[in-house]
């Protein structure tokens, strides 16, 4: 049922991180009734199942947030109890000018939501019940945030290295793939796979947002996790990799779209466009060497065996420019060159 998907993910938090999540919490219940004496310290149940982040440096940036949201929600709360009585008018007008009060503050988003929640909540559950009832929630947040950040610190999240390095290796085929269609449309000028092999290039797009949002997701659980330092030079050779990659997919592109609005099929015997084709091929063969290669020297399995010989060949030479098809001969070497320009600098680098 498509309408059910919208409710659920087929990405979920590991086990790891639901038992820190509950462990928090019960600490942080615990931890308020015994130094607050309070019969349900929901605020400080609240702050550990929100700060409990997949990384510490995520639960530290949450800690800081709500605890800004909840001291602002309890003086503004506060200052309304001093001049109104609590009614339902007041709550809803105290949450209103929360929301309009974090927007003016230019709060955080975890920050600007907390504001108007906190003030809501403590007018319902009853700010005029003592002086102490306004700085006792704020205490419990803080407690909740504290426990949360803790179990961080001793339960270390996981590094989350895995899918970058997986989107990563699929990236880097694909974009062998795309080379490789590249060179048999210059061998066999099958004009029927034009706009589908367009089609297909350009998908290689949506393939660097991809690892690119993977890369960004890999620094972030790095930060402040002690388990990174082992990673650092993995993941700055990564970064050089999908630089590499974003060249490749651009100069795909660029070559699929003059194949498509420019081939003609008599240039399939043609010297330099057989040059072209067979450089296409070298350059495939290239990218899926340099990732199986880095497989191998961190301890991974690869794809294809151990390649030996000269990657590439000497730079093509044209001694007579094509009378016809001179400028799309043109556009398909300087793609070549900056093609195999990026991908020696990040064979150099890995």
């Amino acid at each position: 049922m498509r309408w059910l998907e919208r409710f659920t993910t087929g990405e979920q938090e590991s086990w790891l991180q639901v038992l820190k999540v509950a462990v928090a919490i019960v600490i942080a219940w615990a931890a308020s009734r015994l130094l607050l004496g309070m019969e349900l310290p929901i605020f400080a149940a609240i702050a550990a199942l929100l700060v409990v982040a997949p990384s510490v440096n995520q639960s530290l940036g949450k800690g800081i947030g709500r605890s800004v949201g909840v001291i602002g929600g309890v003086l503004l709360a506060w200052l309304a109890t001093l001049v109104l009585p609590t009614t339902g008018l007041v709550v809803l007008s105290v949450s209103l000018l929360g929301v309009v009060l974090a927007r003016l503050l230019r709060l955080a988003p975890m920050a600007a939501n907390q504001l108007p929640i906190s003030a809501m909540v403590l007018l319902a559950l009853g700010a005029g019940t003592g002086p102490l009832f306004g700085f006792e929630r704020v205490v419990e947040t803080i407690i909740g945030a504290v426990v949360a950040l803790v179990i961080n610190l001793v339960v270390v999240a996981p590094v989350h290295h895995e899918p970058a390095e997986r989107s990563m290796r699929e990236l880097a085929h694909a974009v062998a793939d795309a080379f490789e269609r590249i060179a048999h449309a210059l061998t066999v000028a099958d004009a029927e796979r034009g706009e589908a092999m367009l089609a297909e290039a350009r998908e290689l797009r949506a393939g660097i947002k991809r690892t690119r949002a993977a890369m960004d997701a890999l620094e972030e659980s790095t930060r402040l996790n002690p388990r990174a330092r082992r990673l650092s030079d993995r993941i700055e050779r990564d970064e050089r990799l999908l630089l590499t990659l974003t060249v490749l997919v651009n100069r795909a592109i660029g070559m699929t779209r003059t194949i498509v609005d420019r081939f003609d099929a008599s240039l399939v015997d043609d010297a330099s466009v057989r040059r072209i084709a067979g450089e296409s091929r070298r350059i495939a063969r290239e990218v899926r060497v340099l990732v199986d290669r880095q497989a191998l020297e961190d301890g991974r399995t690869t794809t294809l065996p151990a390649i030996e010989g000269p990657g590439f060949t000497a730079p093509i030479a044209v001694p007579r420019p094509h009378p016809q098809h001179w400028v799309l001969i043109g556009a398909l070497l300087e793609d070549v060159r900056q093609a195999r320009e990026s991908l020696e600098a990040g064979a150099e680098g890995a």
